[in-house]
């Protein structure tokens, strides 16, 4: 069994109990798309009425609210929302849909608030859930999480984080007498492959790619560069550019500046379009009405690149994430 399906495995077997559960595997990893899964199998069984998935983010709300209810489909069944409402808590114990409310901590702090000593919810998800340790989130977490678990002496919780080195430091809190386990990978649960990009000797426009899987490497190519680049930024966005020539490239950077200046560096190596699409036209015409005339989004939205990131307003994270498969020609 590869390291990955044992990772799947140890959680999932791990998961159908009453017990605390905290899996730590890389991001991209697959690890929140599995979790959600089976959450979704824990309320079709019909074991849990109520359950709530905590993101530390508005975007991250959205972004999970929006998997679930393409996972879920039409069934009437089992309700998401991302809104803590009292009359879809009170109509799922009451023997109505089941709901999933997801939501940021600060929420879920208000929705028990209003439901006073009527608030007990059956399963519990952290994703994020080494920031409990962060100075802002990190208090407001773990009084959620305590609440909840005084609510309910029932109650599962699972947490989800990237590659920690010690996964099972966020159980010490569990009741006692409740069973703890903590599922730690440094393997991805989905296949992934690692292109590396290296230049040719003595040709500073030629780069060779390579494919590197389980300590073998494979040549796949070579990617010839508009121009020389100098320094690590400028040869991350000319190999962005010229490798999604027949599609597009997604570019992960250190942070929201180093982004927005990959993305401005991609759309300079593009010839100009010969018209803007409608769509694209319009997440333009947003960006710089709803945040500011010169927002730097959009004249690179109407190129066909784009940039986002955590604190980017909710709306146009959600519009450059949306459109990046149909739309975007290169993308930082």
């Amino acid at each position: 069994m590869a390291a990955g399906e044992r990772f799947s495995a140890t959680l999932l077997a791990n998961a159908g109990g009453g017990s605390w559960l905290s899996a730590s595997a890389p991001t991209a990893s697959g690890k929140t798309f599995l979790v959600l899964q089976w959450l979704i199998d824990q309320l079709s069984a019909g074991d849990t009425r109520v359950a709530v998935y905590l993101a530390p983010t508005r975007v991250l709300v959205s972004e999970i609210e929006t998997t679930l209810q393409g996972l879920l489909g039409k069934t009437k069944r089992i309700e998401v929302s991302s809104l803590p409402l009292r009359d879809k808590y009170e109509a799922a114990r009451a023997g109505g849909a089941q709901v999933i409310l997801v939501s940021t901590q600060e929420r879920l702090h208000l929705l028990a608030n209003v439901l006073g000593d009527a608030f007990s919810i059956d399963l519990l998800i952290v994703d994020e859930a080494h920031k409990i340790e962060d100075s802002q989130r990190g208090v407001i977490l773990q009084d959620a999480v305590e609440r909840a678990s005084r609510a309910n002496s029932k109650l599962k919780v699972v947490f989800i984080s990237p590659a920690t080195q010690n996964p099972e430091a966020l159980l010490t809190d569990a009741p006692d007498g409740v069973q703890t386990v903590a599922v730690d990978s440094d393997a991805p649960t989905v296949l992934q492959n690692l292109i590396v990009a290296n230049q040719t000797p003595r040709k500073p426009k030629l780069w060779n790619l390579t494919v590197r899987q389980q300590g073998s490497t494979l040549p796949v190519g070579t990617l010839q560069l508009a121009s020389t680049p100098a320094g690590l930024r400028k040869r991350l966005a000319f190999i962005a550019a010229a490798a999604g020539q027949r599609g597009g490239t997604l570019v992960y950077t250190n942070g929201a500046g180093e982004s927005e200046d990959v993305a401005d560096l991609v759309s300079q190596l593009l010839p100009q379009p010969g018209s803007i699409d409608p769509e694209l036209a319009q997440l333009a015409d947003l960006a710089r009405k709803g945040v500011r005339p010169n927002f730097r989004l959009a004249p690179l939205v109407e190129r066909g690149v784009a940039f986002h990131f955590g604190n980017m307003p909710s709306t146009r994270h959600r519009g450059a994430s949306r459109d990046w498969p149909p739309k975007w020609t290169r993308a930082a």
